[in-house]
């Protein structure tokens, strides 16, 4: 008998040990890692909203990290009619000197633009993206830089700015572009680019993803060379939904990565900079990952075309009617913390001078989402609109109205 109950006792510890690691499990998913790097950031594509991050407006050098803008503006050219896939770029002697990764191009190599973008993006050649930004910039791969300086700028990228198309350091150049000034991004920068790219040019991710390809196929030259990305499927740090996007390393650099993955519709993008050791940028960037796809789930707060909570209508004293209702211009939708979806709450500010007539549709003020009182970082406010129309009322109903109160304050 006592056997039984002493039984009954080990089985109910063991459940009890069992439902408190199950529990500190969960609660440890819902905690901000500690990620071993200078900089960092966990930013949610859709909404921007930045769930984690250290030292995100620090100018750091990014490394090849850089190729990211210098395939925007060559989408960006293609886009234009500027630029074709199928153009064809002699490599100049200049090009095929620059070593660090490369494809090992020749002077006079003909190559086309898919080939030295695919080159570019897999296996980060310094050569093949120089070549690109010579034959984009008419033969001067500072007209290039100048070009990706000013999509920065377009961006709002305010802690950037760029010096080569490659992200090499100057001592790594046989001839450096002359372009002052120090070669630096910050994280939220390199987010922000990041985010552009693959939400401007989704089809980035079909080159970005690719494991291995080979270069100058069917010739006695032909080159098989890895992604360095080594989280995508079938590399050592393989993290499901990976498809992207830059590594990055120099001396001064440290290990850098920018990655994207998607998971049930939801898309993240981490940056890390600065790690100390090369598998130290993808444990981080996993880290990162694991934090945003288990610590939140995406919650459509307001629908578009729907009031906000508690600030359903706008007082229009002078309108036929004292108020109109207010609705979202768009969906309220974002990554929630797991477990405290009451801690978010809403700030609503009016444009000044309202009156009425208002037509449907009228920008009348914004929303900001709070949380813990505080503005979600990354996040822009929503613009509140008329959910429908309102006229001035005439000077006999808006005295009678006067009158009216006036009596009621009586009493």
């Amino acid at each position: 008998m006592h056997s039984f109950y002493r039984y009954l006792l080990q089985s109910f510890l063991l459940i009890t040990v069992l439902l408190l690691s199950t529990s500190t499990s969960w609660a440890d998913n819902l905690l901000p890692p500690q990620i071993e790097a200078k900089a960092y950031i966990l930013m949610d594509e859709k909404s921007g909203a930045i769930l984690d991050q250290k030292n995100i407006d620090q100018a750091r050098p990014p490394a090849s990290m850089t190729k990211m803008m210098s395939a925007l503006v060559i989408l960006d050219q293609i886009k234009a009619g500027k630029l074709n896939w199928t153009d064809i770029v002699t490599v100049s002697d200049r090009a095929a000197k620059i070593e660090e990764a490369q494809i090992k191009v020749a002077p006079n190599d003909k190559l086309t633009v898919r080939e030295l973008y695919t080159a570019m993006l897999v296996y980060s050649a310094n050569d093949a993206t120089v070549a690109l930004a010579e034959y984009v910039g008419g033969g001067k791969e500072e007209n290039f830089v100048s070009m990706m300086n000013a999509k920065a700028k377009e961006l709002g990228m305010t802690q950037t700015h760029f010096r080569v198309s490659t992200g090499l350091d100057m001592k790594d150049y046989p001839q450096p572009p002359q372009v002052p000034g120090e070669h630096v991004m910050s994280a939220r920068d390199t987010a922000i680019l990041a985010r552009e790219l693959m939400t401007r040019y989704p089809e980035v991710l079909s080159t970005t993803k690719i494991g291995h390809y080979t270069f100058f196929k069917g010739t006695n030259r032909a080159l098989t060379k890895p992604n360095w990305n080594l989280m995508l499927k079938g590399f050592p740090f393989y993290f499901p939904g990976v498809d992207g996007m830059k590594t990055g390393h120099t001396n001064a650099a440290g290990y850098c990565f920018t990655g994207t993955a998607l998971r049930n519709q939801i898309r993240y993008i981490t940056v890390v900079m600065g790690a100390p050791i090369e598998a130290k940028r993808f444990t981080e960037t996993k880290k990162l990952l694991k934090y945003g796809f288990e610590g939140f789930e995406q919650k459509k707060l307001v629908p578009q075309g729907n009031g906000i909570p508690k600030y359903g209508h706008l007082p229009l004293p002078n309108g036929v009617d004292r108020t109109v209702p207010i609705v979202s211009k768009s969906a309220i939708e974002l990554p929630i913390q797991k477990g405290k979806e009451d801690q978010y709450t809403f700030r609503v500010t009016y444009k000044k001078g309202l009156q009425a007539p208002l037509l449907k549709g009228t920008v009348v003020g914004q929303v900001e989402l709070l949380f813990q009182g505080k503005p979600v970082e990354g996040l822009k406010p929503y613009d509140l609109i008329t959910y429908q129309p309102v006229e001035e009322g005439s000077w006999i109903r808006l005295f009678s109205r006067q009158v009216v109160d006036q009596v009621k304050s009586w009493f």
